[in-house]
């Protein structure tokens, strides 16, 4: 059963702007799903170059490859580039005319679409669906609302299965419905994958060993700030390999740095930013957890952090909002896992991995509203099952809400 996305209305907004829509993300996130299922793309003809045939025929004919259509979804565009020429002058001959370019290895795809389609094509990023999206309860807007100082009101939420089975099985449509065991393989398998196929496309990587020690390092890393040298140290490495493997992660979309937030009153770490990989199933993969029963509670903590990350980062893709995080070093440690901001509007967010939270634990989002005036009401995040008040201006919140 289809789930709609909410990128769908990204999407049929950029289509009123941009004759090209380049829709990327990470491997399995729900792109060629969308894009099939999604009915503004109903009378679109759909190809794949992942077919071989269907490359062979966009690699010796484009010009007559792109004219099969006057609307055409490509997905795995970036595998064949000279396609992204010809588009440009499909649509700069006829603006009426329609193409979505979409696939995983944003690397390739972006990189071409850069070049040859400068102010003809629209970016989207598709993430795996959060809980709300995947559950179809709507968009919550209670985040946006706290940038008003507006509280959810008080209410019970539907209870949920374990938080660790959660983490563990991760997020993607594939693999989030499915058990244990089956996430376990899935995951290895996904792994391998990208090793394999998408990562010689990115970088010429000497060594695989050395890249996955480095791979398995920033997932030791993910909820805490990401520390290059330190990094290198533990892989055998030099920072600068490590800064390059990174790069890479990122522009597969397999993993986000949040930056520290800039704070006139106090302090902030500025040098080091913090690091999630793009799926909690993806991090015990690496890390070798082979049951959520093996995930202990320092872990679960920094993946639950990841999880809510991943959430947030999807509802900043739609609404373009700027999200960081505040640790100050000097005086008293404050620390805020996010801080988001859209029209100079800001909100706190603390992530606490527990089903009970109270006023003490409002410390850090006290402070923070304290430093900075343009911050009007803030949440907590937990593992509960109740929207809950802990203050005039801070409200708690179910993670399944996001």
């Amino acid at each position: 059963m289809y789930r709609t996305r909410w990128m769908a209305d990204r999407l049929q907004l950029s289509d009123h702007v941009f004759p090209v829509l380049a829709l990327t993300g990470a491997r399995q996130t729900g792109k060629s799903t969308l894009l099939a299922n999604e009915p503004m793309f109903a009378d679109y003809l759909h190809v794949n170059l992942d077919d071989l045939t269907t490359m062979t025929q966009a690699h010796n004919d484009p010009q007559g490859f792109v004219n099969q259509a006057d609307r055409m979804v490509i997905d795995e565009a970036q595998r064949v580039p000279d396609l992204f020429i010809t588009v440009k002058k499909a649509v700069d001959d006829d603006r009426s005319r329609r193409f979505v370019l979409s696939g995983s290895a944003n690397f390739l795809l972006l990189r071409q679409i850069h070049e040859s389609l400068a102010g003809r094509a629209g970016y989207s990023v598709l993430r795996q669906p959060t809980w709300s999206e995947w559950q179809g309860t709507g968009k919550p807007s209670w985040v946006l609302d706290l940038l008003n100082g507006t509280l959810l009101p008080e209410q019970d939420t539907p209870p949920v299965p374990d938080i660790k089975i959660v983490l563990f099985t991760g997020c993607l449509p594939g693999i989030r419905d499915g058990t244990p065991a089956e996430a376990a393989l899935f995951w290895e398998s996904y792994i391998q994958t990208y090793i394999e196929r998408d990562l010689p496309g990115i970088s010429a990587v000497a060594s695989m060993i050395d890249y996955q020690a480095v791979m398995r390092m920033i997932a030791i890393t993910t909820g805490s700030l990401l520390e290059y040298s330190s990094v290198a140290s533990n892989a055998h490495v030099s920072a600068s390999t490590v800064a390059r493997y990174v790069e890479t992660l990122k522009t597969a979309h397999l993993l986000d740095l949040v930056p520290p937030a800039p704070l006139a009153s106090v302090t902030s770490v500025r040098r080091n930013w913090k690091s999630y990989l793009f799926d909690t199933g993806f991090v015990c993969s690496l890390l070798g957890k082979r049951t959520p029963e093996s995930i202990d509670d320092t872990l679960a903590g920094h993946l639950f952090e990841a999880l809510v990350c991943t959430s947030i980062q999807a509802l900043a893709d739609l609404d373009s909002l700027s999200i960081w995080f505040v640790r100050t070093r000097r005086g008293p440690l404050h620390e805020v896992d996010f801080v988001v901001e859209r029209d100079q509007k800001k909100t706190a967010i603390e992530v606490k991995l527990s089903d009970h939270v109270t006023w003490s634990d409002t410390e850090h989002l006290r402070w923070y509203m304290g430093q900075e005036p343009a911050c009007p009401a803030a949440a907590i995040i937990y593992t509960g099952t109740r929207v809950l008040h802990l203050a005039r201006n801070i409200v708690a919140v179910p993670w399944t809400m996001l």
